[in-house]
């Protein structure tokens, strides 16, 4: 990758390393160095701290590290010039040529525009949702959703080789308790009397599925063996409610590339195969567990047991791998399913979950490292609760209860795009509220209508621009032309060309808000001239006493609207002509 952030960031920590070998520089934290490419704050085009991080750390007092690094950088030839603050950031400023050659590479590339092989095509498998098949998706399952889909689409673009993968619990208790539920709901309609308990799951949504099966089978399953009827209700239900949830998840344009089932890592005795690798490391033993303190856990018991040490890895107790039935606990078959993912040859797994979750993460962390040497080959990437807001007041939800609010409620209230960009629009790890008025509101409050109408307004001039007949991308480099363009025009160009380094941050640092937040600061930048335009004649997008000068805007208007176009396809959301 060649944009002029990248190539100024490689030269500051290669430049780094270099005085680190010839011992000048004392060893510092590379990642430390940073560059501010997007901030209003900054001076320059670019700046960095980093003679911030490295004049305190230098080894030979006769070194001067500012002069010497300012003889060396001018070998980057896209840099104009730059100047060292009182404080001590480098303010870099980049040459207007190379700008304008930068807009001509992004209406060139298109819809390829920031496309990499970063990745080198590695194999990486993101699973999400993963919800429990006992009910439709609801509102606390869709942020996961949309980050884990808009995360696996910004990875294919630099590179990477993605397989979405939903992984469906359909074993164990809740599942048996889900087959009860819809044959009681079942026998209800056949006006056969039974009682429903604390842990049965009374959602409505159990009695449209009972309708369907009396509506095939009439009485049929009265009658039968209560082996033979737990076995079809469960099997009957979780089928049903997984078309739902498939249903439901393609409103928003979420497809799975595969969907792996927890009965089918069951029968094929993977956790058998798995037990071999752990004894052989001398990973597993039979002992008692201690009684954790404060919350109570249901796999433990005085009892010898099959443990796990997965504190000497990552977690601060061992786990228990079967319980007092001498069976395997819910931990053993989801290290039965990630051992399955191994074997699979992916390069990288990435898991997405919720923020309820995080203490699950240092046993899970540990049995995938007992089968890679590799750090960083697991990830889990924990998603905060969502408050869904209507009418000023924070819905209650409990699926227990059955009175959750569904995806598709949600969507026939909202739609796709406004969920699948709020969802997107804030750090992963942060709690957001929802509000469902407000984000149909069409104004500049609502980023997702105000980076969308950004879009439409500059197809608007581009297609008024082409109904004059005076649209053509052809600009070039006329030094008159390029000093009369606006300190506003130079600032948009700037964040436009910034895109392919913005992104592999975003990626690298499994941060799809970095997307939206760029979104929106560049439609501020671009409304707020379109508006100066308005009083200021000279700074009208369309003006035919200057085409040279149009035709420059028209350029970075296209590049505008690619660079949207294709931030857009990452998010999932439409591109509008017009609003």
């Amino acid at each position: 990758m060649n944009d002029h952030i990248t190539l100024i960031h490689n030269f500051f920590i290669n430049y780094s390393k270099d005085l680190i070998f010839k011992k000048i520089l004392d060893e510092i934290n590379l990642q430390s160095i940073s560059l501010d490419y997007l901030s209003k704050s900054k001076k320059g085009d670019v700046a960095t701290n980093f003679l911030l991080i490295t004049e305190k750390k230098i080894l030979d007092s006769k070194f001067n590290i500012r002069s010497d690094f300012q003889k060396k950088i001018k070998k980057i030839k896209l840099i104009e010039s730059l100047e060292i603050s009182e404080n001590g950031f480098i303010n870099i400023y980049i040459k207007k040529d190379y700008l304008i050659e930068s807009l001509n590479k992004i209406i060139k590339d298109g819809n390829k525009f920031g496309d990499i092989n970063y990745g080198n095509n590695k194999k990486i498998n993101v699973e999400f949702v993963s919800a429990n098949p006992t009910g439709p998706i609801h509102i606390a399952h869709i942020r996961g959703a949309v980050i884990g889909d808009v995360l696996s689409n910004m990875l294919k673009k630099i590179g990477y080789k993605i397989t979405k993968e939903y992984y469906v619990n359909d074993a164990g208790t809740q599942i048996e308790t889900l087959g009860n539920s819809l044959y009681k709901r079942y026998c209800q309609l056949l006006n056969i009397t039974v009682d429903f308990n604390d842990t049965d799951y009374p959602g409505e949504y159990l009695i449209e599925i009972a309708k369907q099966i009396i509506s095939k089978d009439q009485d049929k399953w009265i009658n039968v063996s209560a082996n033979e009827r737990i076995i079809f209700f469960k099997k009957y239900a979780v089928e049903s409610l997984m078309k739902i949830i498939k249903k439901n998840l393609s409103l928003i344009d979420i497809e799975f590339d595969t969907l792996t089932f927890e009965s089918e890592i069951v029968s094929k005795k993977l956790i058998d195969r798995l037990l071999v690798i752990l004894k052989e490391k001398n990973l597993i033993y039979e002992g008692i567990l201690d009684k954790p303190k404060g919350q109570e856990d249901p796999d433990w018991e005085p009892r010898k047991q099959l443990l796990f040490k997965s504190s000497s890895i990552f977690d601060d107790t061992d786990r228990s791998l079967k319980n007092s039935q001498n069976e395997w606990t819910y931990f053993a078959n989801d290290s039965a399913y990630h051992y399955d993912k191994h074997l699979r040859k992916f390069d990288k797994l990435i898991n997405i979950w919720g923020a309820d979750h995080i203490g699950y993460i240092p046993r899970m962390k540990s049995i995938v490292h007992s089968l890679s040497d590799d750090k960083d080959y697991f990830e889990v990437i924990t998603c905060q609760i969502v408050k869904l807001i209507k009418n000023k007041k924070i819905l209650k939800m409990s699926k227990r209860e059955g009175n959750f609010i569904s995806l598709e409620e949600v969507y026939k209230s909202v739609g796709k795009d406004p969920l699948r960009y709020f969802m997107t629009s804030t750090k992963s790890e942060t709690s957001i509220d929802f509000d469902m008025d407000r984000v149909i509101e069409k104004n500049k409050d609502n980023p997702v209508f105000y980076c969308q109408y950004a879009y439409a307004r500059a197809s608007s001039v581009i297609n008024k621009a082409k109904d004059l007949n005076i649209f053509g991308l052809d600009f070039q480099h006329n030094k008159n032309i390029i000093e009369s363009i606006s300190n506003d025009e130079w600032n948009i160009i700037l964040k436009l060309i910034s895109f392919p380094y913005l992104l592999i941050q975003s990626c690298l640092n499994r941060e799809p808000h970095r997307i939206t937040n760029y979104l929106e600061d560049i439609s501020t930048l671009f409304h707020s001239f379109w508006n100066k335009g308005k009083d200021d004649i000279s700074l009208r997008l369309i003006s035919e006493d200057n085409i040279d000068k149009m035709k420059i805007r028209l350029l970075w208007l296209e590049a505008l609207r690619l660079v949207f176009k294709n931030s857009f396809e990452l998010i999932g959301i439409n591109s509008p002509e017009s609003m």
